[in-house]
């Protein structure tokens, strides 16, 4: 029998950085339990070919909407869209986010600090308020933003990844703090090592090697293994559940 709590029917949800990989994942996810999604990012072949796939897949309605998530004007117009298209978004996941190149923190430059921090910190608050002050208004909605074991321990070679993904854990905490009193809650899914459509280190098996070897788990985690945790935050069946951050990483933290 299915768990009610888990239901999204008649939902909405904006996914960013829904065109690829995690962000994929978890719009197949919202779409499977019954919400209708908008898909967000800043390719629009990649965005309409998983649209159409989502949408064919799981018979619910799928809108892509190419937008720059660090430019406030452009989220404030996608969203627009989606009340228009959809109606008002009773769930937000900010996942979109680039990830920095390994290099000591001594030799990382301005322009690429900049780079990462826009779209993986910048980004994310523009999102959540934005659609913040619509779930606000109605007085009811979950948001669940995306940061990293990257942002809970000092991976080094990650400067403004590490820092950008800290600044989300705490971003959550503090709109959890805000807003949940006014029927909104703020949670985080910390991914750890995670496969993707293009993997960097899949050729590097000293890197593997102590991937491997810090994980209990033995293996790389799987976008839908990050989907459905991020399913259990947005859905009821978290509605006791403000200001967390839930770990997906296969047992690294513990380690």
């Amino acid at each position: 029998m299915p768990i009610p709590e888990f239901d999204l029917t008649t939902r909405v949800a904006v996914v960013t950085g829904g065109g690829r990989s995690i962000g994929r994942a978890i719009a197949s996810a919202l779409a499977v339990a019954g919400a209708d999604v908008m898909i967000v990012g800043r390719d629009k072949e990649v965005l309409n070919q998983a649209a159409s796939s989502l949408a064919a897949s799981t018979g619910q309605r799928i809108v892509p909407s190419v937008c720059d998530v660090s430019d406030p004007q452009q989220v404030d117009e996608m969203l627009a869209k989606c009340c228009e298209q959809l109606g008002p978004p009773d769930v937000l996941v900010a996942n979109a986010g680039l990830f920095q190149t390994w290099q000591p923190s001594e030799q990382l430059s301005l322009s690429d600090w900049d780079e990462v921090c826009n779209v993986d910190l910048r980004g994310v608050w523009i999102c959540c308020v934005a659609a913040g002050r619509i779930m606000l208004e109605r007085g009811t909605g979950s948001i669940v933003t995306i940061s990293s074991i990257a942002g809970l321990v000092g991976l080094p070679g990650l400067a403004s990844y590490n820092a950008s993904k800290a600044g989300v854990v705490a971003l959550t905490q503090t709109l959890a703090a805000e807003w949940s009193v006014r029927g909104v809650r703020v949670n985080c899914v910390a991914p750890g090592f995670i496969e993707r459509d293009v993997e960097p280190l899949k050729n590097d098996a000293v890197a593997l090697d102590w991937i491997y070897s810090r994980t209990p788990l033995k293996r790389f985690g799987t976008p839908r293994e990050v989907a459905l945790a991020v399913l259990f935050l947005a859905s009821d069946a978290a509605s006791f559940i403000t200001g967390t951050t839930l770990a997906v990483d296969g047992g690294w933290l513990a380690t």
